[in-house]
């Protein structure tokens, strides 16, 4: 069988999409998403093109933008683009480069998906990037879904391309002289992931040419595994948890054998509670040691040793007070709980920090007072660097934000605009340009 057959195939063997679906496509303008465009267009499946300009690489990543552009239209398929901020993002939220623009993309993408209302979002993984995620979760220390690597289907988030190697795709891209863009980035070994991919493979297929194939039947496997795990689980869960009137968890641990896969059924059922592999460890020890009363905390949980069984407690926040505090115009602070907003004002030009808990705002774009308040349902607001609006939940659970926490988050509004989450992200509409004259900054610190 060719590519389109065996695409075909996958997809219709896993139920990934049908015709009838509205597919939307991250394409990059490299050779794995642009060949996944050229297979989706020939085998008439209904698909648009979505891509992101993070602006990390000058005229290239605008020569990519421009390039994704006239392939959409060449294709005659809708086509979306938005630029980022992506260094200015990954500095506020301390993260990498690389972890900053798979934030902002997949955000962006999953907003995008449900406002056009297209059924999926599909990228161009295939069995190469799982081979090296497998290798480099590995590397890391992972559990079986690590081993598994990426998910072929995953809620709405589909990957096509998962069976085919690197190497069938350009040899499909060379048959059908297809044009593509080059990333320099790739070759560069400053990266795990690289390292892995230009290092690791090629030495790994010396032994064994048909690496590939070999991890696709290894994936079977760990699926199958993952799957019998959750099953077990789940019957122990049945049988032995239970939850007092108090809102007490007990979970009945005369079940327990390391020998018969104990360890890794533990850790499946504690990690929803936000236990680590290491506690997880140190709980088998403190089980074996008949001590009762040993205890373990989580972000989410308090859990105890109680001889045969383990008692966990949910952590809940108190309830807190309603919060609507109105900020006037020569206001100096307001305080919150254990956290104390300054305001101040600046002339431009200023040093900026990218310190998450500041905010620097247009001082002539508010109108006062302002106000300050918790989160609610159905909040929205523009995030620095985006053009169009995203729910505040949605925007938390991207930032990770734990469930119990986001009822105390804090917003600035002005006019009606929510123009800052404290110590997240301010809102794009209300941010410093080259015109801005006066600013207005808000610093987030602990009232001690």
């Amino acid at each position: 069988m060719d590519l389109p057959e065996k695409f075909e195939a996958f997809v219709t063997k896993h139920a990934l999409f049908g015709k009838k679906n509205k597919l939307l496509v991250a394409v990059s303008g490299g050779i794995d998403s642009v060949v996944l465009c050229y297979l989706l267009h020939d085998l008439h499946y209904d698909f648009a093109i979505a891509h992101c300009n993070f602006g990390l690489r000058g005229q290239s990543s605008d020569e990519d933008e421009t390039f994704v552009k006239n392939l959409a239209q060449s294709l005659n398929t809708p086509y979306y683009t938005e630029t980022f901020d992506t260094l200015q993002h990954a500095s506020r939220e301390g993260v990498s480069t690389q972890m900053a623009a798979r934030d902002l993309r997949y955000a962006w993408f999953e907003q995008l998906r449900k406002t056009a209302h297209y059924d999926y979002l599909l990228t161009a993984h295939h069995a190469n990037d799982l081979l090296e995620t497998s290798l480099f979760n590995f590397t890391k220390g992972t559990s079986i879904a690590g081993l598994r690597s990426i998910r072929r289907k995953h809620k709405e988030i589909v990957r096509p391309l998962s069976f085919a190697r690197k190497e069938d795709i350009h040899d499909y891209a060379r048959h059908y002289q297809l044009v593509w863009r080059e990333d320099s980035s790739n070759e560069s070994n400053k990266y795990h992931r690289n390292k892995i991919r230009n290092i690791v493979i090629p030495e790994l297929k010396k032994i064994n040419p048909a690496l590939e194939k070999t991890f696709l039947h290894n994936q079977e496997r760990f699926e199958s595994l993952e799957l019998l795990l959750k099953a077990k689980a789940k019957k122990i869960l049945k049988k032995f948890y239970s939850t007092s009137p108090e809102g007490v968890e007990l979970l009945g641990m005369s079940w327990f054998d390391v020998k018969n896969g104990g360890f890794v059924i533990l850790e499946d059922i504690l990690r929803p509670y936000g236990f680590n592999i290491d506690q997880c460890r140190a709980i088998i020890v403190a089980l074996r040691s008949s001590i009762p009363g040993k205890r373990f905390t989580s972000d989410q949980a308090v859990l105890v040793v109680d001889r045969d069984q383990l008692v966990i407690t949910p952590i809940e926040e108190p309830e807190l007070p309603a919060l609507q505090a109105t900020i006037t115009m020569d206001q100096k602070e307001l305080v919150v709980g254990e956290e104390r907003y300054t305001f101040a004002y600046r002339e431009t030009p200023l040093e900026i920090s990218r310190e998450s808990k500041l905010a620097y705002l247009d001082a002539d774009l508010l109108s006062y007072p302002l106000k300050a308040r918790y989160w609610q349902e159905g909040d929205r607001f523009v995030p620095l660097g985006m053009k169009s609006q995203k729910k505040v939940s949605d925007f938390m659970i991207d930032e990770k934000i734990p469930v119990n926490l986001k009822t105390r988050v804090v917003l600035f509004e002005s006019n009606q605009d929510i123009i800052w989450i404290s110590g997240m992200r301010i809102d794009d509409r209300y941010k410093i340009t080259k015109n801005t004259k006066r600013v207005f900054i808000i610093t987030q610190e602990r009232n001690v």
